[in-house]
């Protein structure tokens, strides 16, 4: 089944979403788990092909949040990890794993869910998510920085509540929780209450804001839905971008 740029399949023990919109073609599903998901088929998704629990898994590993599922076999569904992982990928997206709820400038709910990669590099025509177009322009990071101050600590009963991650007006992320920030290669670099990090593509300090957003002029735009990503049947119709991590070995899994 089909609306737009999500695509629905479904057996009686278990749904799946495929969002185009939000699909980067990272390959981890077709790695972890190809007798169901084959771009070479149609539909590419054959839920068929393994157990609900081994699609469960499989999805869980998608860094990008484009596949989710739902159990409808009365089977626990996907939890959220804490504390909320922040890991920089160089040269592409902030990867984020957790209770997510994204938040866009004038206060209004984006999405709530637990695997997102969101655009840092300013170039997205789907913010604040990351669409590839870091890849389409070479845009670079370099290696992540450590913060310049320390950052505040998480404050009481935080763990208890979503991390909000607001894609504030021509500016920064604003992300609050229970944090865990990363190198770009994996280290743990310091545990955080509140940040605000860099989505302009601009800071000499990244993955944190710098303020350089305002010195270049940086606009955020209203998100866009190309017509390719409408129309995309597979993963297969983007370029592949698989330096983005599986979520679960991010996660120490």
């Amino acid at each position: 089944m089909s609306a737009g740029h999500r695509r629905t399949y479904e057996t009686e023990a278990v749904r799946v979403l495929w969002d185009s919109s939000r699909c980067i073609h990272t390959g981890i599903c077709l790695q972890t788990l190809p007798s169901v998901f084959d771009v070479g088929r149609r539909p590419w998704v054959d839920l068929q092909g393994a157990e609900a629990s081994a699609v469960a898994d499989a999805v869980e590993r998608c860094p990008t949040g484009a596949l989710r599922y739902k159990r409808l076999d009365g089977a626990e569904g996907e939890q959220p990890q804490r504390p909320t992982l922040v890991l920089p990928v160089e040269d592409g997206p902030l990867l984020m794993v957790g209770d997510l709820e994204v938040i866009g400038p004038e206060g209004e709910a984006i999405t709530h869910e637990t695997r997102l990669t969101l655009c840092r590099c300013g170039l997205s025509h789907n913010p604040p998510f990351c669409d590839n177009s870091h890849r389409r322009r070479n845009w670079t990071s370099g290696p992540s920085n450590e913060p310049r101050q320390q950052p505040p600590a998480p404050r009481e009963h935080a763990g208890d509540e979503p991390t909000t991650v607001v894609a504030r007006r021509d500016a920064s992320l604003e992300v609050r929780g229970v944090l865990r920030i990363y190198h770009s290669d994996g280290r743990e670099m310091v545990d955080a209450g509140r940040v605000l990090l860099c989505r302009c593509g601009q800071s000499a300090n990244k993955p944190f804001c710098d303020s350089s957003h305002a010195a270049v002029g940086f606009q955020s735009r209203p998100a866009e839905t190309p017509l390719d990503r409408l129309e995309a049947e597979t993963p297969a119709a983007f370029a592949a971008n698989p330096r983005v991590p599986d979520p679960r070995a991010s996660a120490g899994d």
